[in-house]
């Protein structure tokens, strides 16, 4: 039941196709204003209804989710199957608390098992970043958390946003210098060569799509935002298409969702049956 996890995710594709020569390059600086100004901003937001797809390398399966969030502190996700409830995952910035409600058992971890899962590392912050359609950066290094780092140029039409350091090695990848690239990286004390692109749409300065490829681990993470329309007043998308690209598998999950509101939410909590059984994950 792993799979279900999947759905903390969303992510999709721009619908619109403007060429390069239409967009005006700006600087890093007005771009992020500019970004910031337009993010989906909340203190509680629920998605009713959520169509989702998921295929790995062993099986494609559907199933419907309900997404509740406050924001900074929880995000509920609620499964089910031809109706039939089939669990629910709590996410808090410490934990991810798993019940299954077929195999009448459960889990509570870090976000191990999760990155494990999905090939790719992940936490709390990205997730709901994520969620709000907001720039961030994968990276933990305060430097890179505030974009100081960060430069932005034109790309098919789309604002792009790439770490400084990231065009630099980028370049170096392309050119082969492996080298180079090791000593780079052990100037920046990185363990891995880990590339982020954003790219934002020029009309409303969403994020439209982001990928982050672990070129050490030859893995990648790309998701594409689209469909957006109006909920209190900001964009938000209203479609999913992500996967993640590694020698072991490929994984894909698609997703439609519909049903937005931003109305208080009285209570989000995740309740474990007393006769469940706790299972380990690591």
């Amino acid at each position: 039941m792993g799979v279900i996890i999947a759905v903390a995710f969303s992510s999709c594709r721009t619908t619109r196709d403007l060429t390069a020569e239409k967009v005006r390059p700006i600087n890093t600086s007005k771009l992020l204003k500019k970004v910031e100004q337009n993010t989906f901003n909340y203190d509680y937001l629920t998605i009713r209804r959520i169509n989702c797809r998921f295929s790995n390398s062993e099986t494609t399966t559907n199933f419907k989710i309900r997404l509740q969030a406050q924001k900074d502190e929880k995000i509920l996700v609620s499964i089910s199957k031809i109706n039939i409830p089939v669990g629910r995952v709590l996410l808090t910035p410490d934990s991810v608390k798993y019940v299954n409600y077929i195999d009448r058992n459960y889990f509570v971890d870090d976000y191990t098992f999760l990155s494990s899962f999905l090939n790719i590392d992940l936490d709390f912050e990205s997730i709901q970043s994520i969620i709000s359609n907001n720039a961030f950066s994968y990276r933990n290094d305060n430097r890179s958390k505030d974009f100081r780092t960060f430069e932005t140029s034109v790309e098919d039409g789309l604002y792009l946003l790439q770490s400084e350091k990231d065009r630099k090695i980028e370049k170096l990848a392309e050119a082969g210098n492996e080298q180079k690239i090791q000593r780079r990286l052990q100037r920046f004390d990185d363990e891995a060569l880990i590339l982020q692109k954003m790219y934002f749409n020029p009309d409303n300065f969403a994020l439209t799509m982001l990928i982050i490829e672990d070129v050490t681990n030859n893995r990648m993470l790309r998701m594409n935002f689209s469909d957006f329309e109006k909920v209190k007043k900001q964009n938000y998308p209203g479609a999913i298409e992500m996967n993640v690209i590694s020698p072991r598998e490929t994984i894909s999950l698609s997703a439609r969702m519909n049903g937005f509101s931003t109305d208080k939410i009285d209570d989000i909590s995740l309740r474990i049956p007393e006769k469940y059984e706790q299972i380990r994950v690591n």
